[in-house]
Order: structure tokens, then C-alpha cells, then sequence
């Protein structure tokens, strides 16, 4: 099989790294649970700490397991995950071009279930995320920080830069591209919308294997992740209405 990667990591190494994540994340959720903190904190005016906190958790389990792994493999470096230096201009046509696309497909589908009066299970707007931080402008940074900043380059290592890159040299483009995407969609916890968050991954994933770098998939997921922030402030604050 011609591997488009080079990928230095295999599928047992992905099988442990999900029982590592999941590990991971049982012991850190049981061990708030179990110290209260969710309860001193949750329904405190520092709510937005407690969702800091479990962001947090999810982020070293995410990385903590990739970190190991690579070490062991001593392939511990940004090429390996696809962190290849691209023209700047490149990489904004690139996202904005993916992003044209995802717009596209969810415009003709909006136009399908408007005119065929067929509602698509698991292809609903997704569940608003502001409240769960708070009302304060605080609380609105701190969302801000993980939603724009954070999340767009940690997901993109784990699931480009990791998941796609080992899948796809093992066990071809087609399937290693579906399979990154069910899974991207799944761990995003939001069954409503589970379609155009796989369709997303999708056009994700065909980015990083057009480009063989990860610069567009992290400069699309932000774009994408900043339109849908700033969507959420308006309605939060009542500027628009749906």
C-alpha cells in the first residue's frame, strides 16, 4: 500500500490510546465527583472554572497518551504530526476554500428539508455552549479562549495530526477518512447534530491530505469555531434572534 503519511505510528498504538484517553478521563471525572468539586464550584459564580477544569481534563487526555506513545516510538516531533510549514496566503485559501464547501453542502441540505418539509435526524443546529460557562463577561473570555484558541489546535493534533495520519496509511484514504470523521463527530458529544460535525470532519480531513500539513485543517477549525462563537454572542445577547 502506498502510504501517503509516513505515519511512524500503528493501529495497536491507536488501540492504546484510546483505552489510555478513556482511562484517563473515567479516573479524572470519578475523582471530581468524588472530591465535590463539581458541586462546590458548578454552582458557584466561578462556573466557568469548572468547565475550564474539565476541558483541561480532556485535553491531557487527549495529548498525554499521543505524548507517551511517540516518546516510545521516538517520533516525538511536529513533522510527525504533520506540522509542515506552508505559505501563509496558502493556507488561508486553502481553509476558506474548505470552508465555502461545508457551507455549500449545509446550504443545499437547509434548502431540502425547507422545501421537502423532511427534518434529518442528527442534522440540527448544535446545542449552545455560552450557558454552560456562565453569564459574565469573565466567563465569556475564558469560552472564548478555549472555543477559538485551544480546542482548534488540540483537536487537529489528536485527530489529523494523530488518528487520520495512522488510519489512512493502514488502511487507505477512503475508510481512514470515514472512520477519523465518525470518530471526530462522536467525541463531540452532540447527537443532534452529529452529520454536519462527520461532514466537517470530512472536508477536515480532505485538507490535510490534499496539503500533507496541518496548518489548513487548525486555520479552518478556528475560522469555523469563531463564526460559531460570534453566532452564539448575538443570540446570548439577544442582537439576533432565529
Amino acid at each position: 500500500m502506498n502510504r501517503i503519511f509516513q505515519a511512524p505510528w500503528g493501529i495497536r498504538d491507536l488501540i492504546y490510546y484510546f483505552l489510555a484517553t478513556a482511562t484517563i478521563l473515567g479516573f479524572g471525572v470519578l475523582s471530581i465527583y468524588y472530591w465535590g468539586i463539581n458541586l462546590s464550584i458548578k454552582t458557584s459564580e466561578y462556573k466557568s472554572f469548572y468547565f475550564l477544569l474539565l476541558y483541561l481534563l480532556q485535553c491531557i487526555a487527549l495529548i498525554l497518551p499521543i505524548i507517551v506513545i511517540s516518546i516510545k516510538k521516538n517520533c516525538l516531533s511536529s513533522a510527525s504530526f504533520g506540522v509542515i510549514k506552508m505559505k501563509f496566503w496558502k493556507v488561508i485559501g486553502e481553509s476558506l476554500k474548505g470552508y465555502g464547501k461545508y457551507i455549500g453542502i449545509t446550504f443545499m441540505v437547509g434548502i431540502f428539508m425547507f422545501f421537502t418539509g423532511i427534518k434529518i435526524p442528527g442534522y440540527e443546529m448544535q446545542e449552545e455552549i455560552l450557558p454552560l460557562f456562565g453569564n459574565t463577561i469573565f466567563s465569556m473570555l475564558i469560552a472564548g479562549i478555549m472555543i477559538i484558541g485551544i480546542a482548534p489546535v488540540i483537536e487537529e493534533l489528536v485527530f489529523r495530526g494523530f488518528i487520520l495520519r495512522t488510519l489512512v496509511d493502514k488502511i487507505g484514504g477512503t475508510w481512514g477518512t470515514i472512520i477519523t470523521s465518525g470518530i471526530f463527530a462522536l467525541l463531540h458529544l452532540q447527537l443532534k447534530s452529529i452529520i454536519p460535525i462527520f461532514i466537517l470532519g470530512l472536508i477536515i480531513n480532505s485538507l490535510v491530505i490534499k496539503n500533507k500539513s496541518l496548518y489548513p485543517a487548525i486555520a479552518f477549525h478556528i475560522l469555523n469555531n469563531s463564526i460559531a462563537f460570534i453566532l452564539e454572542l448575538l443570540l446570548f445577547f439577544e442582537i439576533i434572534k432565529i
